[in-house]
């Protein structure tokens, strides 16, 4: 079974230039990892994959099934019910996996949205597709889960398409990395870490290719001044329009220079140079190195002169079917507080209930898990229309997030990635006090997920996190408030 992507172009309506252009790409059995930034391509390619899109030019060739599982988890499988009301051994199974209880399937939108995730991705494997591409499946869920989604997946026995920036996934499942650069994607075998070192390793001689190139143009460009400079004098010096008309002798050194071809070899060793120029610029040309937005945000913002910013009653609240236990706390105006716990405990609940606590005159920003399509094209929409010089800063801070600046706000292909980047950049002006983010690692790619981690670390207000990354939590973080259990704990 192979599934094969032939001369595939697509662009979308609202697009200057097509987002996959003359692809042509094969998916043999297995799972193959789709690298790349936000926005370039990934989940466009998915779809076109299971023929969810189809194509403005070329073929593909797939299986007769095909799934798609999200990135967003508002989205209920189609087979939700199906597999709800199976209890075949397949379905028993993936129940077992992923620890779903019976009733979860009919309280889809009760559920946390690692919940969601996990019925996605197991109505997805139910249906035993020839081809199944799954899209961020590691967003929103626990490190236990993690666990189970890989043992899940190396299951699996058709073409997988794993769209994803979770490194240890990757390198549990995938056999393969195709990855999109510089306009293209290139095919490496292996995990994340072998075909990343392997990038790397290309990466880097190409860089030490193009300095050379460089060097070199620089050398010839010289040599090639120095001889058009030596024959300028050549031919100032036949000329016998300065000589005395009665200097004989010199008019015949003139004319034996001309009669012996040396007069003009200044010239010819300079116009020899022209082509060795030319193909060193050819040479620079083919060393190219792909453009990395690589530099730090800095998030214009001083901490608020009152010393709390939120109070939090001891209380207890609604939370699913049970309730959550909250002792007193307090938000400082410097606290950086990191929130963790497993899926389903409440985590989003506390976020919620702090949110009804916060002084509406305060100046916060918050970014929420998942971003609906009407509240993405409002921020398009309003970032469309600042001034020129506001619409500059919200775009260099994207930027520096590591998206391209001039392709985020194509309306229609700004993916989930770049549409949080573009919600974080567009509230930086209003020089937060207070930051709160849910999940701020989902859809991220590796570099905007290190520039964002440098960024929240050094912000200077107060800031409440809520992720499933400990890495990041750690690096951005001073206090901890694990939500485990019905109860809410500091640590």
């Amino acid at each position: 079974m192979q599934l094969a992507l032939s001369r595939v172009t697509y662009a979308y309506p609202s697009a200057a230039a097509p987002i996959i252009n003359n692809l042509s790409l094969a998916f043999p059995a297995g799972w193959t990892a789709l690298l790349g930034n936000n926005g370039c391509g990934k989940t466009t390619l998915a779809k076109i994959a299971c023929g969810l899109i189809e194509p403005d030019a070329g073929s593909v060739t797939r299986g007769p099934v095909c799934a798609y599982c999200a990135q967003e988890t508002a989205e209920e499988p189609e087979n939700l019910y199906d597999f709800a009301a199976s209890y075949d051994r397949a379905a028993r199974e993936l129940r077992e996996i992923f620890s779903l209880a019976d009733d979860m399937p009919w309280r889809y939108g009760e559920l946390s949205c690692g919940e969601q995730k996990k019925l996605q991705v197991a109505c997805a494997l139910w249906r035993q597709p020839d081809v199944l591409a799954l899209d961020e499946p590691t967003n929103h869920i626990d490190r236990d889960a993690r666990g189970e989604l890989a043992r899940a997946l190396r299951r699996f026995c058709g073409v997988g398409i794993l769209v994803s920036h979770d490194r240890e996934l990757i390198d549990a499942v995938a056999s393969r990395c195709a990855s999109f650069e510089a306009g293209t994607v290139t095919v490496r075998p292996g995990g994340y870490t072998q075909a990343h070192a392997q990038a790397e390793l290309e990466r880097g001689t190409a860089v030490r290719e193009r300095a050379a190139a460089k060097s070199n143009l620089a050398r010839l460009a010289a040599e090639k001044d120095r001889r058009a400079h030596e024959a300028a004098r050549a031919d100032a010096r036949r000329s016998k329009r300065h000589l005395d008309p009665k200097d004989k002798s010199a008019k015949a050194k003139i004319d034996l220079a001309i009669f012996s071809g040396q007069d003009g070899a200044r010239g010819r060793l300079s116009a020899q140079m022209d082509a060795q120029v030319s193909a060193a610029r050819e040479r620079l040309a083919a060393a190219f190195v792909p453009k990395r937005y690589d530099g730090d945000l800095w998030i214009d913002a001083t901490p608020s002169p009152r010393k709390t910013l939120v109070r939090i009653p001891a209380a207890r609240i609604p939370c699913g079917e049970g309730e959550l236990a909250i002792p007193e706390l307090f938000v400082g105006n410097t606290d950086h507080i990191g929130i963790s716990g497993p899926n389903g405990a409440g985590k989003s609940t506390l976020l919620a209930h702090i949110a009804e606590l916060v002084d509406p005159a305060l100046s916060a920003l918050t970014v929420p898990q998942e971003v609906g399509k009407a509240e993405a094209a409002t921020l398009v929409a309003s970032v469309r229309g600042l001034t020129n010089a506001e619409r500059g800063r919200v775009l260099s801070c994207v930027a520096q997030l590591n998206s391209d600046p001039d392709r985020i706000l194509e309306g229609d292909r700004t993916s989930p990635g770049e549409l949080r980047k573009l919600m974080l950049a567009a509230g930086i002006p209003r020089h937060p006090v207070l930051i709160v983010m849910d999940e701020p690692t989902n859809h991220l790619d590796l570099h905007s997920t290190q520039a964002l981690e440098r960024a929240l670390a050094a912000y200077p207000g107060a800031l409440i996190l809520v992720s499933h990354d400990e890495a990041f939590l750690s690096a951005a973080t001073t206090r901890r408030w694990d939500v485990r259990g019905g109860q809410v704990r500091e640590r």
